[in-house]
């Protein structure tokens, strides 16, 4: 019995090492307060998205955020945007509360423009596109939720950035079927036939 207790501590510990619960949580915000700015932002197809995750295990983690682009049902592209953990220059979270904001634009050159914008410096990526007649949109998942649960020591999938679905029965375009399905979002592209969609992670560790 004591060398099962002894096992089960020892198994437990790599686990914990491995991937654990935590008390983060993520809100989002979408868009400018100012209406105004809202509105010229939405003209400019700029999309905007403020990431707010908060709890007492941040403090002291690294972090590392990778963009993944999928094309015809697989990932096509794989980015590694920032890794506090690989650049010295680079600090760690020292706060419970940690910011960022998120801008992105398809432009008219057939290109997708985004910017991952810190406290104190930004990362700014540009991923070339095919001509598509439909927009491409940006969604979270919390869906009706004012906060969704952050795991720590693994890749959290925190937004996305889609074509639409279309619905063969109705015609219709949509979004919101696609970001609030039950399907796992690397599967977008086989489910919903999406030719390219992006997705955004988060690691903590």
């Amino acid at each position: 019995m004591r060398i099962l207790s002894f096992l089960l501590i020892i198994t437990s510990g790599l686990n914990y090492g491995i991937s654990q619960e935590s008390n983060l949580k993520l809100s989002t915000q979408y868009g400018s307060d100012n209406k105004e700015l809202h509105d010229l932002l939405r003209f400019q197809d700029i999309e905007v998205m403020k990431l707010e995750f908060k709890g007492k295990d941040l403090v002291n983690k690294n972090y590392r955020i990778i963009l993944k682009e999928f094309s015809n049902g697989s990932v096509s592209k794989s980015d590694t945007i920032i890794d506090t953990g690989e650049y010295e220059y680079l600090s760690s979270i020292q706060d419970s509360v940690f910011k960022f904001k998120y801008f992105v634009e398809t432009k008219s050159s057939n290109n997708i423009k985004m910017d991952f914008l810190m406290e104190r410096f930004s990362t700014e990526r540009v991923y070339n596109i095919r001509a598509s007649e439909d927009k491409y949109a940006l969604h979270d998942f919390l869906g009706a939720n004012p906060s969704i649960p952050i795991k720590l020591n693994e890749p959290n999938i925190i937004m996305g950035y889609f074509l639409p679905y279309l619905d063969k029965e109705t015609g219709w375009k949509k979004y919101c079927e696609v970001s609030d399905s039950a399907f796992k979002r690397e599967e977008w592209g086989r489910v919903f036939d999406i030719p390219n969609y992006f997705l955004i992670e988060i690691e903590f560790f």
